[in-house]
């Protein structure tokens, strides 16, 4: 298992669409293998890139980047979006905490946060991507009145996501903690990613909250 995680962090850094902020990539490097200048959203915590792909090829004139912390998470999703030719699908190898160092000239349409780790421990709280110090961060490299989305199986992170959105007096657009029981659903709320499909198999409920910061 060691061997293969090995493999698989030497050879994503290798891959055309990947970019590793430890290793100095910039955002103009990033920004340049667009080659456009369509707007830019973030999955933040994209794991294998199922939803980065799936919003790449639902709005192909719009530009999207996976990030994750872990290279060999992003292997899986950086390989698909290559052998699909799929070029508005980038990913950024960065903690998230480091995103307004990445991202200083460009302002972000909109950010998904999908299927985050909750951290339950109390001691573990600014570790959610959810969290108050998180918020601060998307606030500081989103365009105003930017929309955010959180989708999670999780119930306590749900419920804290609410108390945390409702203290910092947050526009919520749309929440549910059971997704799939709503009669009718935007294309992007639609979207289940492989893990998503095998939870549903399970009976876990999808929990779903877009909202802007004020």
């Amino acid at each position: 298992m060691a061997r293969t995680k090995h493999k698989k962090l030497k050879e994503v850094v290798s891959f055309e669409n990947v970019f590793d902020f430890n290793s100095g990539n910039t955002e103009e490097e990033l920004l340049n293998k667009f080659d456009n200048t369509n707007t830019v959203s973030l999955e933040i915590g994209c794991g294998e890139g199922d939803y980065t792909i799936s919003l790449a090829k639902l709005f192909p004139k719009r530009n999207f980047i996976g990030i994750d912390f872990k290279g060999a998470r992003i292997y899986i999703g950086a390989k698909k979006a290559l052998g699909e030719n799929i070029p508005n699908a980038l990913f950024l190898w960065i903690n998230a905490e480091k995103l307004p160092e990445f991202f200083k000239n460009t302002k972000i349409e909109e950010i998904f946060i999908t299927f985050p780790e909750p951290h339950v421990k109390r001691r573990s709280e600014r570790k959610r991507l959810i969290s108050p110090k998180f918020l601060e961060i998307y606030k500081n490299i989103l365009i105003p009145g930017a929309n955010i989305h959180l989708k999670t199986d999780d119930e306590f992170l749900y419920n804290y996501a609410m108390k945390v959105l409702t203290k910092v007096k947050a526009k919520i657009l749309f929440n549910t903690d059971d997704l799939y029981s709503q009669t009718q659903l935007d294309e992007i709320k639609a979207i289940k990613t492989r893990y998503e499909k095998y939870y549903l198999t399970e009976g876990r409920k999808i929990k779903y909250i877009e909202f802007v910061l004020s």
